[in-house]
Formats: structure tokens, sequence, C-alpha cells
């Protein structure tokens, strides 16, 4: 797990997964493999040359070419194996998380690796309530995507209410939620925009003891709902903060938006959860046979006060 610093800035630095490598990066591209295949995607951070020999960057077999109206497609050299999927070891337990994998038209796989800190951050926190006596956690997870960090969290025996308008990724969770056995009734999968649910949530005062979101720059909800970041972060923590137990509780707030700073977050955050505890910091992922961080995000945590949190 990573020690987190609560009082000031600390970066999040993802380890490859036993199924993935950060192999290379450079010229705005990088290699991996996930899983059984090597694959080359765009990265817009990597303004480095690469490192690696033009040979070895020849052996992906999968190759995400990016349009300029923001779609895609994948080039692949030899096809690719079915029922892919990759692991990851859950702390304090010998079961493996297992997540599959499907690549898609926008270079994406279903998994984004650098929130493997994110994960082991998530797992510290729930830990922390069940220690505290928060038995079962009841935690929110708003632009859920594919569930990963709602699988780590529900397989520590919290209550998770994921929220995601794609209908397709709520599908591909609950693939993962199979995949790993978890039962059914720790994940409460909602088809539905983040907004219009902690509206209702709110309405219903409805309370959660944890609430992690990871909004994208821009979006759609299910009846074309605008997502504009800068638009409507505030709005989001502050319907957030009403719904968030007052003791006992944690709002983390990742995002990849460009040109948004972690302290950025540090100052919104403080606005909405003013009596909370605040940091905040980098995300970034780690090359695995060098020292080079590719950059890959900000967060912001704010948690709870509560004496017998600290503990």
């Amino acid at each position: 797990m990573n020690e987190i610093d609560w009082t000031t800035p600390s970066e999040l630095l993802a380890r490859n997964c036993l199924d993935y490598q950060l192999i290379d990066s450079g010229n705005e591209r990088k290699l991996e493999r996930i899983s059984q295949i090597i694959v080359e995607r765009p990265s817009p951070q990597s303004i480095w040359p690469i490192r690696k020999a033009k040979s070895e960057w020849s052996l992906a077999t999968s190759i995400s070419i990016r349009k300029k109206d923001g779609g895609g497609i994948w080039k692949h050299l030899r096809e690719v194996p079915a029922n892919l999927s990759v692991g990851w070891p859950s702390a304090g337990e010998k079961k493996e998380l297992r997540f599959s994998i499907q690549l898609t038209t926008f270079g994406h796989c279903g998994v984004f690796f650098e929130q493997e800190a994110i994960w082991s951050l998530l797992q510290t926190l729930v830990s922390t309530l069940q220690a505290s006596g928060t038995k079962n956690p009841k935690i929110l997870n708003l632009f859920g995507y594919t569930g990963c960090a709602s699988i780590v969290m529900a397989n520590l025996g919290a209550e998770v209410t994921h929220v995601d308008s794609a209908k397709g990724v709520l599908s591909w969770g609950e693939e993962n939620q199979k995949l790993n056995s978890i039962p059914e009734h720790k994940i409460n999968w909602q088809h539905d925009d983040v907004m219009n649910f902690i509206r209702s949530a709110a309405r219903k005062k409805i309370q959660f003891d944890g609430i992690l979101a990871d909004p994208p720059s821009w979006g759609h909800g299910i009846k074309k709902e605008k997502w504009i970041f800068e638009e409507h972060i505030f709005e989001l923590l502050k319907l957030s903060s009403t719904i968030l137990r007052p003791e006992k509780s944690f709002f983390l707030l990742t995002t990849h938006t460009p040109g948004v700073q972690h302290q950025a977050l540090r100052n919104v955050l403080k606005s909405n959860f003013w009596k909370f505890n605040i940091t905040s910091g980098d995300i970034g992922l780690i090359h695995s046979n060098d020292e080079r961080i590719l950059p890959a995000g900000v967060y912001g945590l704010a948690r709870s006060n509560n004496r017998q949190l600290e503990k």
C-alpha cells in the first residue's frame, strides 16, 4: 500500500501489475505489455525521446491510431487472444483480483493502469473505516467506468454504489464482478447521469461513508446531459459534501484534465469540505525497467477530522 502523509502533497505512483508492464514511452507514444499482447498507444504526456531500440517497439502486435475527429482504430498485426484479463494482488490477502481486457476504438482497454496507486489508497481508506467501527462502509463510485475500483473496495467488504452513464461499461463492470466472485449485493450498478444521481441522493438525504469521483474532461449523460470539468466540478463537490457523513468519511477526487494541477483540487476541496483534512498530489506510472515516471493526472483527498478515523 502507498503510505500517505495526510497533511502535505504526496505522489501516488503506480507499480507495474502482474500482467502489465510500461516498457517504454516517448515521442507522444507508449509501449506496453498488457496480458499476453504488446501494444503501442498514444501518450500525449510523453514528450521525451524513446529509450528502447526501434526493434523493441516493432514487437507491438496491436497499434492504436487516433483520428483527428477524436475517434480511433486499432491496427492488429496478429489476432488478439480471446478472454484477456490482467491480475492485481489484493493487499493483505492471497486472492488475486482480475480485470477483463478489451481493446476499444478510443485506444483504451478497460483498465487505466495508473489507477493501481488509487486502488491501494482505497484499500487503506476502506480498511481504516472498518478499523474505526464502520463494518460495511457504504461507498459511492462516480464515473466508475468498468468497475476496477468498485471491485477492489467490494472485495474488502464495502457496499458500493457504482454510477456511470455508459451502459456498455456497466455491463463490463458486471463481468468483472463475476470474474472475481464478488457477491451481487455488494455492488449496485446504476445507469445514470452522475449529477442527476447525486442531486437525487441529496434530496433523499442518502449518506455515504466514502465517495470516489474520477470525472472526465468532458462527456454526456444518458439523456445527453453535458459534463464539462471546469464548469461542473464545483457543483459536484458541493452536492457530494451534503451526502457524505461528516465523521469517519472520505472524498477522493482524481482527474486527468489537461491544465488542472493538484493544488487546484486542494483549493476546490477545501471550499466544500472545510472541516476535513485535505491532501493532494500527482499521479504517475513507473516504467518497468527505468526510473522515469509517466505523468497520469492529479488527485485530491478530503478525510474527516474524526480522531477515531485517524487511529
